[in-house]
């Protein structure tokens, strides 16, 4: 084989996704694992990661190590560099500015890169770090934007940043589970950016559109417009809330209550009808139990509507209606459930679809499902800055990384 090859690395809160790719025109998955930490009650790992932090460090960076060496196995290939994915409501977006006096001169790269510079200086949280950050338009002559002012003459310039920013210490317990591995850290990017990396196109990113990444401890939101990234953020809630409700309200153990939300259960529209029917099925006890199907829809229902409902507010909050005008993607595990589609497009009174990673290639028929879609974006955010057009299509727009993209080019294995 020959090529170039990266590890995405999806750290979930019941589920520990690992995948390498080769890069290049397109990607190719060449070999993946999982460990499904919470469906084995009988462990240790359940509080390991929890609402997307890491709780338990070495536990969590034994099994980070483990799913990475097994994919890798599955590839046939050697140990390299990982883009992993960042989850917990201490991520976020917020914006900076940066004004330049040009006095009709035009334009260079080093005005660009200071004002860059100048931007990332604005006052943060003390507890928080910026991630990345992303250049959006310029405004020159306080009456026009471009996103490309290179060689401009202009009198006045005026630079757009939206930095990501996180916690230091849930970054901090990160790199220190990965450190447990013999795999690098290419890179730390948001789960949600990731997943829309996977199941976004251009044009929805363009015309304006919400993702919403409902993972299982954690739900992810990136709003973007114009191609850009124009709100990020994560709530504490996810698919485990809808299965522990269950498994509250019906009286069953965890692992029934996530089938019977799967398999059985509904969210949507029409949770009202079969109000007599009832399923059966053997409790872990072993014994025959019937269960209210009407009752099971009511729980997912209102569970599901408690965590949209969140996202509604911030949406509205923010005043982000107006802009997403190809509609929501909802994506993540819990996109899964029955009827989600239905009862994101009444609730929000916009369209909503389910999001699937845009991937064709091996493994395809595993991979080509919402709870892949972060693991698989990580994939693409690699390719995207190995071939330079990470977000951008002019070479001063865009996410810029600067020296990270020569990093990753250098830390690339050969296969």
């Amino acid at each position: 084989m020959s090529g170039k090859l990266i590890f995405g690395l999806d750290i979930g809160s019941s589920k520990i996704i690992s995948m390498v790719g080769t890069l290049g025109d397109k990607v190719n998955i060449i070999g993946l694992s999982s460990y499904h930490f919470v469906n084995n009650p009988r462990n240790n790992d359940l509080t390991m990661i929890s609402n997307g932090l890491i709780c338990e460090v070495e536990r969590a960076g034994t099994r980070i190590a483990q799913t990475l060496h097994e994919a890798q196995i599955s590839a046939d290939c050697s140990a390299g560099s990982v883009i992993v994915n960042l989850a917990g409501n201490h991520v976020r977006n917020i914006y900076s500015h940066s004004h330049q006096e040009m006095g009709s001169h035009p334009v260079t790269e080093d005005i660009i890169r200071y004002m860059v510079n100048e931007a990332k200086q604005v006052v943060i949280p003390s507890n928080y770090e910026i991630l990345d950050y992303e250049i959006q338009e310029y405004l020159v002559d306080d009456d026009r934007y471009t996103i490309n002012p290179l060689d401009l003459s202009c009198s006045t310039i005026n630079a757009n940043l939206n930095l990501f920013i996180a916690g230091k210490t849930p970054l901090s317990n990160l790199r220190k589970a990965i450190s447990h591995s013999s795999y690098d850290i290419a890179k730390i990017v948001p789960s949600g950016i990731l997943s829309a990396m996977a199941v976004l196109n251009r044009e929805e990113k363009e015309l304006g559109c919400c993702l919403i990444d409902i993972g299982a401890g954690t739900t992810d939101i990136v709003v973007y417009e114009n191609g850009f990234i124009r709100y990020l953020n994560s709530i504490p809630l996810g698919g485990e809330d809808v299965t522990r409700d269950i498994a509250s309200v019906m009286r069953v153990s965890r692992n029934l209550a996530e089938d019977l939300k799967l398999t059985h259960g509904s969210c949507g529209n029409s949770v009202n009808k079969n109000n007599n029917e009832m399923i059966n099925i053997i409790d872990h006890r072993g014994e025959n139990v019937n269960l209210s199907k009407k009752l099971l829809n009511d729980v997912i229902h209102e569970r599901v509507k408690d965590i949209l409902g969140v996202v509604k507010t911030q949406l509205n909050n923010s005043n982000l209606y107006d802009i997403i005008n190809s509609g929501i993607v909802i994506t993540g595990g819990a996109a899964l459930i029955s009827g989600m589609k239905e009862f994101g497009s009444s609730f929000f009174d916009v369209p909503v679809h389910i999001g699937i990673p845009n991937y064709e290639g091996d493994f395809a028929d595993i991979v080509c499902s919402p709870k892949y879609a972060s693991a698989v974006g990580a994939l693409y955010f690699a390719n995207d800055l190995l071939n330079n057009r990470h977000f951008q299509s002019e070479p001063a727009s865009g996410i810029e990384f600067g020296s990270m993209i020569k990093k990753i080019k250098n830390i690339f294995k050969n296969m």
